[in-house]
């Protein structure tokens, strides 16, 4: 029907249908977890477990920390997974504390995540929790509580306070939301400036799907809140992003 559909879902294979009609409004899942994995490698950190949700997003996720692993010639010393709606992760952890690893990467949910650090913290794990999106977000700091001290993360939109396009966005936001933005925001908000540009293009005698996309595959060099886009053909726009830490139960760039 040629609808343009912009997308702030992470999984890869969104853009690698061929569709000439769907957009990206943020880095592709991949782009997360290789950056944060590479920091962690970085970092002098070899000994790596998964723990990630049964769904789509959340086996997506961490097939991508695997493969970013295995770049660096590391494997994950074990890979747990649990259904979306469990709250109780005792075998799961039981098993990765069994394997003794250094990092403990996340690929699930914000609230998930949060309960997962919460109860591996109360079993005694010692180790440091990582991961991409999911826990670069102010519910998985509610949710984890004190655990959430120290956990790194990967986002390509970390605080309000980078520069006066995000302090004017927050300021904004929060008046008329009544509280402060955070990375869903953010690239809801880009993609939408993203369409608007491309409306206008169009405007006023040509407003259809075709131009729409058409008109969405020409921006390159906006620079949006979570950095500069330029689109390729599959609608991928934006290829890096920031890592950071929770310090204080704040986000915290680095």
């Amino acid at each position: 029907y040629k609808v343009p559909h912009i997308t702030g879902g992470l999984n890869a294979k969104i853009t690698q249908q061929g569709s000439h009609y769907v957009f990206r409004n943020t880095a592709a899942g991949p782009i997360y977890e290789k950056s944060i994995v590479d920091y962690m490698v970085e970092q002098g950190y070899t000994k790596f477990a998964i723990i990630a949700d049964n769904s789509a997003y959340g086996q997506g996720q961490a097939d991508y920390q695997e493969n970013a692993l295995e770049a660096h010639g590391l494997k994950a010393l074990v890979r747990e997974t649990y259904a979306g709606d469990d709250k109780d992760f005792t075998g799961q952890l039981t098993k990765i504390m069994q394997a003794d690893p250094e990092v403990l990467l996340f690929a699930g949910s914000e609230v998930a995540s949060g309960l997962i650090a919460k109860q591996a913290r109360a079993m005694g794990f010692e180790g440091e929790f990582a991961g991409g999106a999911a826990v670069g977000t102010p519910k998985f700091i509610e949710v984890a509580g004190d655990a959430s001290e120290g956990v790194h993360f990967s986002s390509p939109y970390i605080t309000n306070d980078l520069n006066d396009m995000t302090r004017d966005f927050a300021k904004r936001y929060e008046e008329r939301w009544g509280e402060p933005p955070e990375s869903h925001g953010a690239k809801a908000y880009d993609g939408a400036m993203m369409l608007i540009q491309a409306l206008e293009a169009c405007a006023p005698d040509n407003i259809n799907g075709e131009c729409i996309a058409d008109e969405m595959h020409k921006i390159c060099g906006y620079q949006g809140l979570q950095g500069e886009f330029c689109y390729d053909e599959t609608g991928e726009g934006i290829q890096a992003i920031s890592i950071g830490v929770i310090e204080n139960g704040e986000l915290k760039p680095l």
